[in-house]
């Protein structure tokens, strides 16, 4: 019966509304990032200290653009790895989201043109004069210096564009071979690309986030950055998953999968709490001068705020709604907490960028123009990686066990 299901629906599923939708989106996609560039770029050169104020927007954007990506990537790789059958069907989503992390890489290069260019308005330790006159940067700078700096951040960027088209091209080109080798060669690779994933995601979270204070540090941040990614990518490929089950736009996407998704993003949200709380408790308890005044400045001048609504709308609102199963099947439910999800993910980076640009939380024009150009960027790549593919992967061996899944 399910190959039967599977063998009527291959063509459906080929030419399916979703990739027209797809098409007919990029040019609109490539217009408004266009724009939304030019406003961030007017408004930040039109007000008083607008470039630094760019600066911090630019790096917050990118990284919450860039981290949907990366959970995308890892959801794929740990797939993979486990040898999973039922999320065949959702993974080809995950896999243009994972593709797609180019364009915000890409947008985020004139971050490192400025770095080059000696600006010091993001990062202080690239100021030649702060760093003379400062024993604890002095002794960092052999690893925080312009050059290496941007040499590191060229291989993540290399590696993670290089996973995310290796997947999606392997398992594109299988669509057109059939080839049951091609899912043995993805899971074999799949355990030392999570090691570089892991490996590059942690030091590009020190880089570029925990060293805009350049005295603060943290040997649990990378796990907190890479818990982040993975609600932020897990709560798109949810909301993909619920529209297309409320639409019925394939068969080969149903109920089972949206449910199994969500419970993955529920447990990853919880992990993420739970890396937070470690994170703080640790830090209050050592009460290292060094390590909490990193998190006293977000205790003071309307931050303790934000600090307050990440708890309560990154942790408890969505354990207690998603915890339910029928919420976990409800597609309205599922896109409401996933869109909160995502505001929550920013608002987090927005907690850790921003502390460092202003005493007190800054939100205006050139941080919404900002957003809308990453956000547009990455759906322009992710759509233009689609056009042209079956959105599952139509000869995948595992395809019909996943056409059949269904939670007992």
């Amino acid at each position: 019966m399910a190959s039967t299901s599977v063998n009527t629906s291959l063509e459906d599923i080929r030419r399916g509304a979703v990739t027209s939708f797809a098409e007919r989106q990029v040019g609109l996609l490539a217009t408004t990032s266009v724009i939304a560039i030019v406003a961030a770029v007017a408004l930040a050169f039109a007000s008083a200290d607008g470039t630094r104020r760019l600066s911090h927007a630019w790096l917050l954007n990118g990284w919450f653009a860039m981290s949907i990506s990366l959970g995308a990537l890892f959801f794929i790789a740990i797939q993979h790895l486990v040898r999973a059958g039922w999320s065949v069907t959702v993974r080809r989503i995950a896999e243009i989201l994972a593709a797609g992390v180019t364009g915000p890489l890409l947008l985020m290069s004139p971050l490192l043109l400025a770095l080059l260019m000696g600006n010091s308005e993001l990062f202080p330790w690239n100021d030649a004069e702060v760093v003379a006159a400062d024993k604890i940067l002095k002794g960092k700078s052999a690893y925080l210096n312009a050059p290496f700096f941007t040499f590191r951040a060229v291989l993540y960027a290399l590696a993670w564009s290089f996973c995310g088209r290796w997947y999606f091209r392997a398992s594109q080109k299988q669509d057109e071979t059939g080839d049951a080798n091609t899912t043995l060669r993805l899971e074999g690779r799949s355990a030392p690309i999570l090691f570089l994933l892991g490996l590059t995601t942690t030091f590009a979270a020190f880089d570029w986030l925990m060293t805009l204070d350049p005295h603060w540090f943290s040997t649990i941040f990378g796990i907190y950055a890479f818990s982040g990614a993975m609600v932020a990518g897990l709560a798109v490929v949810a909301i993909v998953v619920a529209v297309l089950v409320q639409m019925k736009a394939t068969p080969a996407i149903n109920r089972e999968h949206l449910h199994d998704v969500v419970k993955l993003l529920y447990g990853m949200n919880c992990f993420w709490a739970y890396i937070a709380f470690s994170q703080y408790i640790l830090i209050w308890y050592a009460n290292i001068p060094e390590e909490t005044i990193w998190l006293k400045h977000r205790q003071e001048h309307g931050w303790y705020n934000i600090t307050l609504a990440l708890t309560i709308g990154h942790f408890i609102v969505p354990f207690i709604v998603l915890m339910p199963r029928i919420a976990k099947r409800n597609t309205a439910v599922v896109i409401a907490m996933s869109l909160g999800l995502l505001a929550m993910h920013w608002l987090d980076l927005y907690w850790v960028v921003y502390p460092q640009l202003a005493k007190s939380p800054a939100f205006g024009a050139i941080e919404i123009a900002s957003l809308i150009a990453f956000v547009s960027v990455l759906g322009f790549t992710t759509l233009r990686t689609l056009r042209g593919a079956a959105f599952v992967p139509i000869r995948d061996p595992r395809l019909i066990e996943s056409v059949a899944h269904a939670v007992h």
